[in-house]
């Protein structure tokens, strides 16, 4: 299998040996370029945050490139992140077009999905109830305590921590 990253700057190693890059991060190839990116799996899976620059990135026929008519390979979408990513009348337009094959749904713009929702009767979708990344509370501590040990070993810099958000980036 063959992974394929999009992000907005393509990574660097480590140790700025690009060709560790995907051992590193179990990715094979990165771009930044969203057809591309869609049009060269079976499977999309969206893990993205929600940003300004996010939001709506799959709306709008963006799927459209995953099609075979456009070169696509008519993948599963699997969304994980969050749910404005593609709103619900773009995510069915692209099953009902052909555009994917069928969809696994952790996220959605509006939760808990509305009962009235086309995406429950469809039978090339799974919704699931929104529990791919749960949070164990045993990990809280060990992360914290991780945590406190770098900030106090590296002179209370936060350079070594894990975990941080990045206000620029919104996540």
């Amino acid at each position: 299998m063959k992974t394929v990253g999009y992000v907005r700057t393509i990574p660097s190693s480590s140790n700025n040996d690009n060709r560790n890059v995907a051992e590193e991060t179990g990715v094979d190839e990165y771009t930044t370029d969203l057809t591309s990116a869609l049009q060269s799996g079976d499977y999309i899976v969206s893990v993205l945050p929600s940003t300004p620059t996010t939001r709506g990135l799959l709306s709008n026929g963006a799927l459209k490139a995953a099609s075979t008519e456009k070169g696509g390979l008519c993948p599963v979408f699997i969304n994980v992140g969050r749910g404005d990513v593609i709103d619900e009348k773009c995510l069915l337009e692209a099953l009902d077009k052909k555009y994917i094959s069928g969809a696994i749904l952790d996220v959605f713009v509006e939760e808990p999905l509305p009962t009235n929702s086309g995406l429950w009767s469809r039978p090339d979708v799974i919704v699931s109830p929104h529990v791919s990344g749960l949070t164990q509370a045993s990990d809280v501590p060990k992360v914290f305590l991780s945590n406190y040990q770098r900030y106090v070993e590296n002179d209370r810099s936060t350079s070594e921590l894990k975990f941080l958000v990045d206000w620029k980036k919104g996540y």
